[in-house]
Parts: C-alpha cells; sequence; structure tokens
C-alpha cells in the first residue's frame, strides 16, 4: 500500500522536479517508508532514478536536486512496506534490463502462485515483492496479465521498448487513480490533492467546480458515482479499466465486466447448497489470502455480520494452520479494533464482545466524540479529498488511527458484503418487486409474512421506491433550503431514473458499482492511508463476486432475511446472536449532537463563503434556522454537514465555481 504520482508531457518539455516532489510529499502518510523518483526523456529513450534517504525523509526535510537534463516522464512513489521489507522492495522499481518501470500501489494477494507459474517459464526473481510479480506478469502477458491478479491496485508502467505508459486501476475500484488531461500533459495520483499541489504555480490549471457533482451531491447525495470529480478536467480511472498512451495517443478501455445474472428464479434448496458450499469455500480462501503480509495484521469489528465473519474465519484459519504468526505478542488471539458510544442507540459492544469471547480476541475500543471531531474536522475534510455525505467515516477514522497506536500496519474489513449479498433494508423492497413482476405470488407473500415486522412497510417503499423520483431526494423539509434556480438549471439531471426498479440484481451491481460502495472504498482508502495502514476488503475478491452475480436473485434474501447465502455459510461459526441479528448500524455516530457543537464554526465558514454558496443554497434561511434544521426529523441530519463539508473542502482546495 503507497502512493504513487507521474506526469507525462507531450512535447519534450521538462517535467517541474520541484513540483513533482511537493506533489508526492502531500500524500507521505501514505508510504512514510521510503520514496523514490524516476525520470524519462521519452524523445530519446533515456532514464535516470532517484533514491530517497528513508532518515531524512522522516525528518521531514529531504530535498532531491534537479537534474540538468530533461525529462519529459516522471515517476514519484511513497512506500508502506508491507511484503519483502528490505530495499528490494523500493520503488520506481525497474526489470534487470532497466527498459520497464513500475510504480504500484495495492496489494496482488496471489502473487505466490503467479510467480510460481513465471519461475516455471523461466522467469527469474530477486525480490520477495508482489510489485516484482506485476512486472514480469507484464512482460509475459500484456495487458492480459490483469485478468490474473487477485488483489487491489493503481498502477503505472512505462515500457521503454514500446514508449508506452500503460496505467490500471483494480476491478472494483479498492484503491484509487486520478488523472488529468490536456493537449500538453497527462498527470495521474493516488489522490485528488497531490494532483492539485503539482499544479499550485502553475496558472494555466484551472481549479474550476464541476456543478454537476455538485447538484448530485447536494440532491442525491451521490459523490463518487461516475468518472467525474468536483473538480472539472481531473477525473477518476473507472474500475476495470486501462489507460495507454503512446506518442499522442490516449485510449481508455474496460478490461473486466461482471456478468449480471437478471433472473430472480425460483428457489431450489440443491442448487442453494451448491452456491452454499463455493461461497464458503470462497471466502475463507480470499481471507486466508489476504493474511499474506510481512507486519502485523489486525481487524475491524464493528459488531456487524460482515466484520464478525472475517474476524471468525480469521481465528479457524491460524487454528487450522496451527501458527499465532498473526497474532498478536500480548495475547492468544488476533487484534480486533472497533469504535463503540455511551451512547446505547449507536453502540455495538455486546456484539463485539460476543467475538471477541468466542475468538479469544484481543479487543481496542476507541470512543469518537464531539471534542475529538471539532479537533479533526478539517484535516479529515481535507484528507478524504472530496465532499461525502455525512459524518459515519469519521468512526472509521477514528479505528485505524487506534490500529496505528497499536502498531498494526494491515486490517481486514468487511467492506462490500452489503453490496454483493443484499445487506441494506431497501433491497427488500426489490425483492418484493422481483417477485410481483415475476407473478410469484405465494412467495410474495410468503417473504412478506417471514419479515412481518417490517414486511409491509418494506414493500410499500420499494413499490413506491421510482414513483415521482424526480427530486425525490428534496422532498422534505430541506427543499425550501436550497436555490431555486439552481435545481431548475440541473431539472434534466435526474439520476434515479436510470436506475432499476424492480431487479434485485441489478439493483445490487448498480450499487456496487456506482452508487455506494465507490464511496465507502474512498473513505476506505482516505482513512486507513491517513495513518499509513493497509486496509484489505475479502470480500471484494473477484470470484466472490462473480459467484454472487451468476446467481439468481432468489438466493440472496431468503424466509425473510437478508444475506441469506452468507448467514447460511457462517451459522456455524459465528455467534448465533450475531448471525441471525436484524439491525444494521454500520460505523454510526451521533450526528444530530456534533452538528449542534458545529454551529459557531458552520456559522464563520458559510459566511466567509456566503456570496459562492447563495448560488446552491438559501444561507441566509440556513442560518436563522439552524437549531430547528438540526432537531427537525424531517431533514436527515447529514443535510448541515454536507453544507459545511461542502464550504470547506471549496476553500481548502481553493475551487473557483
Amino acid at each position: 500500500m503507497c502512493g504513487i504520482f507521474g506526469v507525462l508531457n507531450f512535447d519534450e518539455v521538462n517535467a517541474d522536479f520541484r513540483s513533482l516532489q511537493a506533489a508526492v510529499n502531500i500524500i507521505r502518510h501514505r508510504g512514510p517508508d521510503d520514496e523514490g523518483y524516476a525520470l524519462f526523456n521519452t524523445f530519446k529513450n533515456k532514464s535516470e532514478e532517484r533514491y530517497g534517504d528513508t532518515s531524512a525523509i522522516k525528518k521531514g526535510n529531504h530535498i532531491l536536486s534537479a537534474s540538468s537534463e530533461s525529462f519529459n516522464l516522471a515517476f514519484g512513489f511513497r512506500r508502506l512496506s508491507i511484503l519483502d521489507l528490505s530495499v528490494n522492495g523500493h520503488q520506481p522499481f525497474f526489470n534487470p534490463e532497466k527498459n520497464i518501470c513500475i510504480i504500484f500501489n495495492g496489494e496482488v494477494y496471489n502473487y505466490i502462485e503467479i510467480r510460481e507459474e513465471l519461475t516455471a517459464k523461466g522467469y527469474r526473481f530477486f525480490t520477495g515483492t508482489d510489485t516484482e510479480v506485476i512486472m514480469n506478469a507484464y512482460i509475459e502477458w500484456g495487458e492480459e496479465c490483469l485478468g490474473r491478479f487477485n488483489g487491489m491496485w493503481g498502477i503505472a508502467i512505462y515500457d521503454m521498448r514500446k514508449n508506452l505508459l500503460f496505467c490500471t486501476r483494480d476491478r472494483f475500484g479498492v484503491k484509487p487513480f486520478y488523472y488529468f488531461k490536456d493537449d500538453n500533459r497527462f498527470v495521474f495520483a493516488s489522490e485528488l490533492k497531490s494532483i492539485i499541489e503539482y499544479f499550485r504555480n502553475d496558472t494555466s490549471f484551472r481549479k474550476e467546480l464541476n456543478k454537476e457533482n455538485v447538484y448530485d451531491y447536494f440532491v442525491y447525495n451521490f459523490a463518487d458515482h461516475n468518472e467525474n470529480t468536483f473538480i472539472k478536467n481531473i477525473k477518476h480511472l473507472l474500475p476495470s479499466h486501462f489507460i495507454k498512451i503512446q506518442g499522442r495517443e490516449f485510449s481508455v478501455r474496460k478490461y473486466f465486466t461482471l456478468e449480471v445474472n437478471n433472473e430472480m428464479g425460483v428457489y431450489d434448496e440443491g442448487k442453494f447448497e451448491i452456491i452454499k458450499t463455493k461461497f464458503s469455500e470462497l471466502i475463507y480462501d480470499s481471507v486466508k489470502l489476504r493474511l499474506r503480509s510481512d507486519v502485523p495484521v489486525g481487524t475491524c469489528l464493528s459488531g456487524g455480520l460482515d466484520s464478525s465473519t472475517v474476524v471468525t474465519l480469521i481465528d479457524k484459519i491460524l487454528e487450522n494452520n496451527n501458527t499465532l504468526s498473526n497474532k498478536s505478542a500480548a495475547g492468544k488471539g488476533q487484534n480486533t479494533f472497533s469504535a463503540v458510544y455511551d451512547d446505547a442507540s449507536i453502540d455495538e459492544r455486546n456484539f463485539i464482545e460476543q467475538i471477541v469471547k468466542s475468538t479469544d480476541s484481543n479487543s481496542h475500543y476507541v470512543f469518537p466524540d464531539k471534542a475529538d471531531f471539532l479537533k479533526d474536522a478539517d484535516d479529515f475534510i481535507f484528507q478524504l479529498d472530496e465532499p461525502f455525505g455525512g459524518t459515519s467515516p469519521y468512526a472509521q477514522w477514528n479505528v485505524m488511527r487506534l490500529a496505528r497506536e497499536n502498531n498494526v500496519t494491515v486490517l481486514l474489513d468487511g467492506q462490500g458484503a452489503d453490496e454483493s449479498l443484499g445487506g441494506y433494508e431497501v433491497y427488500f423492497g426489490f425483492l418484493y418487486s422481483n417477485l410481483l413482476k415475476q407473478g410469484n405470488y405465494l412467495n410474495l407473500f410468503s417473504e412478506l409474512m417471514k419479515n412481518f415486522r417490517k414486511g409491509i412497510e418494506i414493500s410499500v417503499r420499494g413499490f413506491k421506491y421510482y414513483k415521482n423520483s424526480k427530486n425525490k431526494n428534496l422532498k422534505s423539509s430541506s427543499s425550501a433550503y436550497y436555490n431555486l434556480d439552481f435545481l431548475k438549471s440541473h431539472t434534466d439531471r435526474n439520476i434515479l431514473s436510470y436506475r432499476t426498479k424492480d431487479n434485485l440484481n441489478q439493483k445490487l451491481y448498480e450499487d456496487l458499482t456506482r452508487y455506494i460502495l465507490p464511496s465507502l472504498l474512498r473513505f476506505e482508502d482516505r482513512n486507513a492511508m491517513k495513518f499509513s495502514i493497509e486496509s484489505r476488503t475479502p470480500f471484494l475478491d473477484y470470484r466472490i463476486i462473480k459467484l454472487l452475480f451468476q446467481s439468481e436473485g432468489i438466493y440472496k434474501m431468503h424466509n425473510g432475511w437478508s444475506k441469506w447465502i452468507l448467514r447460511n455459510s457462517v451459522k456455524d461459526l459465528v455467534p448465533s446472536k450475531v448471525v441471525w441479528r436484524r439491525d444494521k448500524k454500520g460505523f454510526p455516530t451521533p450526528e444530530r449532537k456534533w452538528m449542534m457543537k458545529i454551529k459557531e464554526d458552520f456559522i464563520l465558514c458559510v459566511n466567509e463563503n456566503r456570496d459562492e454558496l447563495k448560488e446552491y443554497l438559501n444561507i441566509e434561511d440556513i442560518i436563522l434556522n439552524y437549531d430547528n434544521i438540526v432537531s427537525d426529523p424531517g431533514i436527515k441530519s447529514h443535510f448541515i454537514w454536507k453544507i459545511y463539508n461542502f464550504s470547506k473542502w471549496k476553500e481548502m482546495f481553493g475551487v473557483s465555481s
């Protein structure tokens, strides 16, 4: 897990080395262990490598001298050492012939198996890194190597043999990859702030606000749902895509497509057993692969089914391997990290302690509070790169900080299970709609009755999900606080109308690839990397995702239960109190209480940016009615946060309207 940055000038114009250093140093939290640079002249087929001095880096005063040569392509890198902690893992990494160079953020978990395959083909390996495996896999199979990788990545490879820059992002976007391109240059980075920093003194670069994203953020609460960012001309490389640049020829292609079975199907117990057995094998192997590390590994434990499954499987794997290699020296079990509260309505310790007890884990708790939140708010907003729709990620921020304080470098968690297995309450509405459309009235009635406490209410919401969907999120008490002209200027931007109305698997696919998971993965990456933590997500193993989306929808939710496959797969491992819990909290925070505490800073912040904010919001009315807005149950608690977050972010990043 690391930080990458690169710039390619399409003409033989020297890359600004001081700006390059600044761009790399602003993401030093992603890699505190090493620093490196490689410079290339793509016109003369020349390269030069620069090494950083780790001791100087940690003191924050490391300066490299500029070269007298002209280099139009530059790679910069910050390393968080996970595999092969020696200097052999230094990047940028060159092949022995010095004609191919790679910078890589992430992990390819099956690197051992790929290395064995390549060794049988005659390749020699000189390090214990997955970086060298990726390099040789690219040499052997070209772009087709991506289909062999099981992992998460943002990769840039410069192939001097072909004068080719090859950049790629993993299948589901676990790792980030931002880029900017105009007629003169291509710039990429692990974080948005890195690109902004590179252009700090470049007056030709305009940080212009993308108002379509602003609309989607305020109206629909979406922020990571397409390739655009909040800044025009800076984009996300979409998951499952790669970029090729040769000369001025630029192309973006998709290398992986998830096939979705849109049939609801008819429940068959024998078929379900086959799916359940295969899923059980895959999730066990996925967790096992993600324990590969040369540094201490821990787990996030929220008390929900997903993270509890991961913790329990790790315990079983360690027991089966008869090893304590990943167990804490201070105790018998693994280290778990959890955010908890004294507020019983959002505290999950009763579930967490069930798992801790059953696995003999070493539990670590953090209590996020309003004082810490107020102190961290600016840093929190800055590190997450773009505005986000609620304070929930702050709980995760605290968990990552807790892990770092306990010298754990790698954390596994349950991200991705909800969007692939059917974990959110709203999915029941799609199940019922699917069954109604199918004409399966008997099964529909059965499902409603088995979920009788919530079934009728959920089904009504599901059937009406898209009725009058235009500006759906504005049909609340908050609608009066938006600038009407702003809303009218985007009346044709009705995102919800393009989404599925009555197909469970298609709904899951949309949330996995566009509307929910991409934001959660941004939070995961930035929160973890802020504290130099590598986060790993075993539920997003591509083999698991392929299995789940090849299966009919009927097996995802059954007998009134969500996550039917997962619950049945782990019911003999995970304590039943956790397996069969119906409530779902995620990473909760006492948001309304916190919003009341930021009132003074909120008013100060929006007043300073009043002229720009009034294009979107009725600021005077919001300030006047602040207390009522925060306490109004008809207005979602994140309404105030989104305004505060957007205003702060816009000022921090110097973005103009």
